[in-house]
């Protein structure tokens, strides 16, 4: 029997969605607030800032999604805001696939960076992960918990963390047209001891989205 490759799958997939009709597309905007924390030689150094951005989300039928999103902002150390202020900006984009009525599975890849006047941090994350959906009794209003392994992780300038792992938790609610959710997320990196000392880095974002779905749905519809 031949062999189906990935790209090939994914178009068979998503062709009979499209002829059906069955794709809708939501746009949003993002408000967040971050705090990025280094624990370097036994020496924490954290900075926070808020950040701002924008989300795309295209839905084929009722099982699969692509959805991508870029935000960024300035993060301010309150300690030493002279040597450790920096900005952030970051891309990321996922695929997720409905394989129960509460469980999506989700795989992704994230760009992002941390500069300031000095030099350019580039961080290229691959993750892959599931996210449960929980009825709260409300009309259309869900719990959301995710949970990631990033196991590819590639830093400029340091070595790849032995370890890297995100969780989220948040809440949803959707209307026929509108779609407005708050996330919170960590993400935790530890990397290798080096000359008797460990690095561990982590960024955890308060997030609130607004969304609009086109064409108008009556039916919940998952969106990242």
């Amino acid at each position: 029997m031949p062999r189906v490759s990935g790209p090939a799958l994914a178009i068979l997939v998503a062709v009979p969605a499209l002829a059906a009709g069955q794709v809708s597309v939501q746009g949003g905007l993002l408000v967040g607030r971050a705090e990025h924390r280094v624990v370097d030689a036994g020496t924490l150094v954290a900075a926070s800032g808020t950040l701002f951005g924008g989300a795309l989300a295209v839905t084929m039928g009722e099982r699969f999604q692509i959805h991508g999103e870029a935000l960024g902002g300035p993060l301010t150390s309150a300690a030493t805001p002279s040597l450790e202020d920096h900005d952030v900006a970051e891309a990321q984009i996922s695929g997720g696939m409905k394989v129960r009525p509460w469980l999506i599975l989700e795989s992704g890849l994230s760009f992002r960076s941390f500069s300031n006047s000095l030099a350019r941090q580039h961080w290229t994350t691959w993750r892959i992960g599931a996210e449960t959906r929980v009825p709260l009794g409300f009309e259309n209003v869900t719990a959301v918990l995710r949970g990631y392994w990033i196991p590819l992780v590639s830093v400029s300038g340091l070595s790849s963390p032995d370890v890297g792992l995100a969780a989220g938790v948040g809440v949803d609610w959707r209307g026929r047209r509108l779609d407005i959710s708050a996330r919170y997320t960590l993400e935790r990196y530890d990397f290798a001891p080096s000359n008797g000392a460990q690095r561990l880095e982590e960024l955890s974002t308060f997030r609130v989205r607004v969304g609009m779905w086109w064409p108008r749905t009556g039916r919940a519809k998952h969106s990242a």
